[in-house]
């Protein structure tokens, strides 16, 4: 009986998480802000939060999708940690990348067909420049489709913190 109780209570941090991150001001607001500090999630510097308003990403409401996986992934860490095989399954099995992924559904902005393609011509040069005669392509992340902001960015998505590239191994 313990172990579905753990099990709900998991499911149930991660739903606060995702409640609380949705329901803040665009960008996050004072109330998020104090929610990551009690998981011990860091913020974003004054930088990346203004590097993140001016991207290509935009967003309408809540907190940014890197963020949320912050808190998200110390939820992880610390129910994978417990002693309840079931619990730890539960944890490990948490889809990060579909769950961000879902969420940015939620706050990025509706844009209909008209959108899309005034977006698609004018990011085209800015992302693009001079890469069409070698036929090169620019990066995007494979769970956001944020373009790649840096020439030498090789980690994470710097718009909701996945990996860019996996591992061979």
């Amino acid at each position: 009986m313990s172990e579905d109780k753990d099990i709900t209570d998991f499911k149930s941090e991660i739903d606060r998480a995702y409640q609380n991150a949705l329901h803040s001001e665009k960008g996050g607001d004072a109330k998020w802000k104090t929610f990551m500090q009690s998981y011990g999630a860091e913020n974003l510097s004054e930088d990346e939060t203004n590097m993140l308003l001016n991207s290509e990403m935009k967003i309408t409401k809540g907190a940014y999708p890197l963020e949320l996986r912050r808190v998200y992934e110390i939820i992880v860490r610390k129910y994978s940690a417990q002693n309840n095989e079931g619990l730890r399954n539960s944890a490990d099995n948490f889809n990060m990348d579909d769950e961000i992924k879902k969420y940015y559904q939620k706050i990025k902005p509706f844009s209909g067909m008209g959108d899309i393609f005034s977006n698609a011509s004018i990011t085209m040069n800015k992302y693009s420049e001079g890469l069409q005669k070698s036929k090169h392509y620019t990066f995007k992340c494979k769970n956001c489709g944020a373009p790649r902001l840096e020439e030498m960015q090789y980690d994470n998505c710097l718009f909701c913190g996945s990996k860019l590239f996996e591992n061979a191994n």
